[in-house]
């Protein structure tokens, strides 16, 4: 056989094997793309019922297929379907009609790398959106409203639309999507969605779910750490802790800036109060002067003014001895009299003219002895009048002297003296 035919039975066998593998890739698309027409997405709902529906369509053309879900469980999850077709496992993603041009393996190879793998998306299919206006966020309702292709009737109070379901429209609607994004940024990857793809959650075969990534079918023994995210996520760690340290640096250095004006403060005011402690000192020197002075003048005072009481009171006991006296004198005075009145009313006929002349004498004695007492009694008037004044005055000069500014001076420094030498 000539190289000719050689060659061209070559090209043939490539071109029926190129022209096999296009015929079974439409098929995967078709099947795909009736899933995606035929699920149609409601508010917050997952893509694992559209990636379970396909593996069945799969399953039924006799094809070996998985659902393989990945994600961050706290924050957004996904779920493709995995199909393999002449050795090689091909990715369609019912949920977005979506499919990849490298294999499930290439695929994640590029992204440990850093280098995601742009999707085909066929945009000629509509997908319906049933919207819960109870449950959907505003801003998704406005976008959906303003990109749909259409608004259809709706369903037991639901509104539906038909429009072209994709990751940009997921991604405008979510309402966890910067949740996501910032997950994405802490592990190292960019804000991209297709990284999300290395975090594997589940494997289902259609008969068994594997939750262990290293008993994964398709996934077992196989690295998905990728370094280039690795390393940034290191060096936002380490960006994250310098600017932090950086924020205790500036905040020390406040600190101790505040610390020095305090001790600049305190200096200050250890030194006014070392010059008012001086001044005080100086004070309380001349106030014990002071106290002494004001001491000795009352106890002299207080010495004059009891000298004086006790001679009041000598003086009142001298006035009623001499008021007793005359007391005594008046009374036996009354008592002559009396009898000298009862003499001569009994001799008052027989002795009338010498009577007359009696009477008359004492009269005179009478009248020089009420004249008597009544100096007597003014005298002990007097006494008395001159013992209340000392009294009162007595009592004034000490009451003063209570009152007096002196002797509170006196007994606060007494209180200060006594708080300073406890």
């Amino acid at each position: 056989m000539s190289g000719y035919f050689k060659t061209g039975l070559v090209t043939s066998l490539l071109d029926d094997e190129c022209s096999d593998l296009k015929d079974a890739s439409r098929r995967l698309n078709r099947l795909r793309r009736k899933i995606y027409r035929k699920t149609p997405v409601a508010t917050r709902s997952p893509a694992r019922g559209t990636a379970l529906a396909l593996r069945r369509a799969f399953a039924k053309k006799g094809l070996l297929a998985w659902c393989y879900k990945y994600g961050f469980a706290g924050s957004i999850t996904h779920m493709v379907t995995i199909v393999e077709t002449d050795g090689v496992l091909q990715i369609h993603d019912a949920f977005f009609n979506l499919t990849y041009p490298l294999g499930f393996h290439e695929v994640l190879d590029a992204l440990r790398d850093g280098r995601p793998v742009d999707a085909k998306t066929e945009i000629r299919d509509r997908k319906i959106y049933v919207m819960d206006p109870a449950f959907e966020c505003e801003a998704a309702v406005r976008w959906i409203a303003a990109n749909a292709d259409s608004e259809l009737a709706p369903a037991d109070e639901l509104r539906r639309f038909d429009l072209l379901w994709n990751v940009e429209a997921f991604i405008a609607t979510f309402p966890g999507i910067e949740a996501a994004y910032q997950d994405l940024e802490e592990r190292g990857y960019p804000r991209d969605l297709r990284f999300l793809m290395l975090h594997p959650i589940e494997m289902f075969d259609g008969e068994k779910s594997y939750g262990d990534p290293s008993t994964m079918p398709l996934l077992a023994g196989r690295d998905l750490v990728s370094p280039l995210a690795t390393a940034r996520a290191a060096i936002r760690r380490v960006s994250r802790e310098l600017a932090s340290e950086r924020e205790r640096g500036g905040e020390k250095d406040a600190a101790v800036l505040r610390l020095e004006g305090e001790r600049d403060t305190a200096q200050s005011g250890l030194a006014a109060a070392s010059t008012e402690v001086g001044r005080l000192g100086d004070q309380i020197v001349q106030l014990r002067a002071a106290l002494d002075d004001e001491t000795r003048r009352f106890a002299a005072e207080r010495q004059k003014l009891s000298q004086a009481l006790t001679d009041a009171e000598a003086q009142a006991i001298t006035s009623r001895g001499e008021a007793a006296a005359l007391k005594a004198e008046l009374a036996q005075a009354r008592a002559d009299w009396n009898a000298e009145r009862r003499w001569w009313e009994c001799d008052r006929a027989s002795f009338q003219v010498a009577a007359g002349l009696c009477f008359e004498q004492s009269s005179q004695a009478t009248q020089m002895a009420l004249s008597e007492l009544k100096a007597a009694e003014n005298e002990r008037q007097q006494a008395i009048v001159d013992r209340d004044r000392i009294r009162a005055d007595l009592d004034a000069r000490l009451q003063a002297w209570e009152n007096s500014p002196w002797r509170k001076f006196r007994a606060f420094c007494r209180r200060a003296l006594g708080a300073s030498a406890s």
